[in-house]
């Protein structure tokens, strides 16, 4: 027999201190890890920064491998693309906040830093001027066939150094900074959109 209380049954009070400690203490946190791909039959991926995108924020691609996406969204003004450059994105560095129990640290994130130049100096300071300034443009990079698309805003941080070198050409350096908990990941890219383009050309 359940002895009874003001409260309810014994049963039912030990159910609900039960479940608000499994509240506070859950069981796990971690998400489920997907298998790991080993196929040495895999075409390989090559370095360099070798296009960038800036994305509005607010748009969404349905299908970022779709060429006629790409383009529409260029028409549109919600992407712009700067379809030769070279650049490199060096390793992030992490962000450790403190571990607890028996863990030492625990991972928050990654800070990211890439490095891009842009040969078309001439014309290019007002939109330099103007990115700098603003906080709602997703980034997308491509190395040789792939691209990588931020889930984060950007801080854009443009330079133009000048060498002491009669020979040397002044372009665009272009630091473009975020911090996110995950890696942005690969996607077949659409090379066929990397073309200078005129609004209304498409």
């Amino acid at each position: 027999m359940i002895a009874s209380t003001p409260w309810g049954n014994k049963t039912e009070n030990n159910y609900q201190r039960n479940t608000i400690m499994a509240g506070y203490y859950p069981s796990t946190c971690v998400d489920v890890v997907p298998p790991h791909t080993c196929d040495p039959c895999l075409p390989k991926e090559y370095g360099r920064v070798r296009a960038v995108a800036f994305i509005k924020e607010g748009f969404e691609f349905s299908d970022p491998t779709s060429q006629s996406e790409w383009e529409t969204a260029i028409q549109n003004g919600d992407v712009v693309l700067i379809p030769k450059v070279h650049g490199t994105l060096p390793e992030p560095s992490e962000q450790l906040g403190p571990g607890y129990g028996d863990t030492v640290e625990t991972l928050l994130g990654f800070e990211f830093v890439l490095t891009y130049y842009d040969p078309n100096y001439n014309d290019n300071c007002d939109f330099y001027n103007a990115l700098k300034s603003q906080q709602n443009y997703r980034f997308m990079y491509k190395t040789s066939s792939k691209g990588h698309l931020t889930d984060v805003t950007v801080t854009v941080v443009p330079k133009a150094p000048i060498e002491d070198d009669l020979n040397s050409e002044v372009v665009w350096m272009v630091q473009v900074k975020w911090k996110d908990s995950d890696h942005a990941c690969p996607f077949d890219f659409p090379s066929a959109v990397l073309e200078c383009y005129e609004l209304g050309e498409v």
